[in-house]
């Protein structure tokens, strides 16, 4: 399984619909003049490559690499055909799904494993914030622009009012639980306690997460 990533320069769009609309015009439509052709394009491409690279195999290297339950797979037509067209491989555990790259002048398309290390992502958004191109990620959806930070900081460290608020609220939810727990009546006690007493359990979770934090055993993601 893998992922597909869109990379072009302008329209400049952070709607996750627009930018779906574009590209099933450019795939559709045939209009390929919906993205702007861009040097950038191939600049960003050639950078990728560089870092995960790939080689292109000879027919005759890829046919005589087969096994032969692999090679009867194909008709002799279908053999012949990969023995003049060739192939592309990358190295064990590279990121690229289908070689070569789906490349124009106006539009990159990155076909990527799932099983990819998450720099090779880092490393797209990084290259394409340095060419100024937009990256659309249509699994999320999501849209990744030039200007975006890179990231947001680390977390602000809690204020003594925060703290108290963290506090206070589970140990409020504890005495609602033990209150809802004196009603007399089974039939209304035994679900007021149940929601009552689950609320109470997720507010003492957080607080737990917020001490965990203050303490240093949970760190804060990258």
């Amino acid at each position: 399984m893998s992922m597909d990533l869109y990379l072009w320069k302008a329209p400049v769009t952070g709607d996750e619909e627009e930018a779906r609309k574009l590209v099933d015009r450019y795939f559709d439509s045939g209009e390929q003049r919906v993205f702007e052709p861009s040097a950038d394009i191939a600049a960003a491409a050639d950078e990728l490559l560089r870092l995960y690279p790939i080689r292109r195999v000879s027919g005759e290297e890829l046919v005589g690499a087969m096994s032969d339950e692999e090679r009867g797979r194909y008709t002799e037509e279908g053999v012949a055909e990969l023995r003049e067209s060739g192939s592309y491989t990358q190295d064990e555990g590279g990121p690229w799904s289908d070689l070569p790259f789906e490349q124009t002048d106006n539009l990159l398309v990155l076909n990527i494993r799932w099983s990819a290390d998450d720099k090779v992502l880092d490393d797209i958004v990084r290259i394409g914030r340095e060419r100024e191109l937009v990256i659309y990620d249509p699994q999320g959806p999501s849209v990744y622009l030039p200007g975006d930070p890179e990231d947001y900081g680390p977390i602000p460290e809690p204020t003594a009012w925060e703290w108290v608020k963290t506090f206070a609220i589970p140990a409020a939810l504890i005495a609602l639980t033990w209150a809802v727990w004196q009603i007399p009546i089974g039939w209304i006690r035994w679900p007021a306690v149940v929601v009552v007493g689950f609320v109470a359990l997720a507010g003492l979770f957080v607080l737990a997460l917020a001490i965990g934090h203050a303490l240093g055993l949970i760190k804060d993601a990258d």
